[in-house]
């Protein structure tokens, strides 16, 4: 099931907003709570103390029967639990609902926690500056929590207000997702050769760089199909040449009455199926090259073993026309290259040197390990390839002028994509004495 970005910011959202409200909520709860029980602990040790004024004053005048009625004139807003002692321990007074006996054992100034009877019980205790008396006060805990519960309630209120503006969160998401909606629907109306790059001054900064890599993946794919169209006419074109000679040579053959005949057909179509045989190979191998399609695999490859086994596969062809082919290496070359692609191209650069070189010529293969690299070189006594066409010799189906129908005109460009798949670099250069060819490999080394 695939997931939505819309459901996902605003699962998110939710969350971080009601974790975020919790937090915010339990902190509040836990300050009402502290700030309602100091302000009805205060109230407490106010009215003790003014138990303590009034039973001084009252004392005096030895009327403190006339306290209760005092407390009311002098504006207390209910009658509380209130207990006077005498220092002898000895019940003056108490207000209504009090009990005959201490509201708490703490004789002690300070506050402490009681029960009486199924009530329990806030209770202030103090004595008069005199000394002379000792007095209580008291709340019930189920009525202080009740005003408390009011209390925070009401400091509450504005948070609990901000919980239904989470349903604008649905439409602050679908607003902001439209540029998103818009570049897909742009996207999907798009026809299938319309790789124009996508204008990325109008999406939001967050899917910018998203728009530029599908941008360089569009510009991938034109050079891709670019790519692939002119190699696709180009191949087309030779192979109809070999394919149509062969074709042609064949029904001259069933046609000739002469074995002679028949047979100059035969070999002649024989010799353009060998090409055409020729032909499909490289074309096989230049795909394996294409940097999307290559799997490349990097070890360790012994140079010298390699360029001995490529060169005995080419030593009989060369011995044939009488060249004189030479591995020229003074210590074993290691390279971290992947084995195939360098093979392939030893193979197509010693083809081209002995097709190149006339009888009685030299190709020389040179390994030289250098400190950060290792430098291949093949040269040979062939004709040469002049400046002009130095460069072009690495295009696809390029052929020199003169070949005729030698050749495929891919042996160079499939060891310069061989060479940049190891990040290589490869130069033609004319030999410094008499004709020839110098081709310079270097590949830069790991090992």
């Amino acid at each position: 099931m695939r997931q939505s970005l819309r459901i996902r910011l605003l699962t998110l959202i939710l969350i971080s907003f009601v974790s975020g409200w919790l937090i915010i909520s339990a902190f509040a709860l836990w300050r009402a709570t502290g700030r309602a029980t100091a302000l009805f602990d205060d109230q407490l040790s106010q009215l003790a103390d003014l138990l303590a004024v009034i039973t001084v004053h009252e004392s005096e005048e030895t009327d403190l029967h006339r306290l209760e009625a005092d407390l009311r004139q002098s504006g207390v807003p209910y009658t509380p639990l209130f207990q006077v002692w005498s220092a002898g321990g000895r019940l003056l007074l108490r207000g209504p609902q009090a009990p005959h006996v201490p509201l708490s054992a703490n004789i002690g100034r300070g506050y402490s926690d009681e029960t009486l009877g199924k009530y329990r019980l806030r209770v202030y205790t103090r004595h008069t500056d005199d000394g002379r008396h000792m007095i209580q006060v008291a709340q019930e805990v189920a009525g202080r929590q009740t005003q408390l519960r009011a209390f925070v309630w009401s400091s509450l209120t504005p948070l609990l207000l901000a919980l239904p503006m989470t349903g604008l969160l649905w439409f602050a998401i679908e607003r902001a997702l439209t540029p998103l909606n818009r570049l897909a629907v742009e996207i999907g109306a798009r026809s299938t050769d319309n790789l124009d790059p996508i204008d990325h001054t109008r999406v939001p900064a967050e899917v910018t760089e998203l728009v530029k890599a599908i941008n360089s993946l569009f510009l991938r794919l034109r050079s891709s199909l670019e790519r692939y169209s002119r190699f696709t006419a180009d191949a087309a074109h030779e192979l109809r040449t070999p394919l149509a000679g062969s074709m042609a040579q064949i029904q001259a053959a069933l046609d000739a009455h002469d074995v002679q005949e028949q047979t100059d057909s035969l070999r002649q179509a024989l010799n353009g199926l060998s090409q055409l045989h020729r032909l499909m190979e490289q074309l096989l191998i230049i795909a394996k090259l294409e940097p999307d399609a290559a799997e490349m695999t990097f070890t360790e490859v012994d140079l010298n073993s390699l360029a001995i086994e490529v060169a005995s596969e080419y030593a009989p062809g060369a011995l044939e026309k009488g060249i004189d082919l030479e591995l020229v290496a003074a210590q074993p070359v290691m390279l971290h290259a992947v084995r195939d692609l360098i093979a392939v191209a030893l193979r197509n650069l010693l083809d081209n040197a002995i097709r190149a070189t006339p009888r009685g010529g030299k190709i020389v293969l040179h390994l030289l390990p250098l400190k950060n690299s290792v430098l291949l070189q093949v040269e040979d006594t062939g004709s040469g390839i002049p400046d002009p066409e130095k460069t072009w010799v690495f295009e696809r189906f390029h052929r020199l002028p003169g070949t005729g129908g030698e050749g495929s005109g891919l042996g160079l460009s499939i060891v310069r994509s061989a060479v940049a798949l190891h990040r290589g670099t490869i130069s033609l250069q004319d030999r410094d004495q008499g004709q020839g060819l110098l081709v310079k490999i270097e590949f830069p080394n790991k090992s």
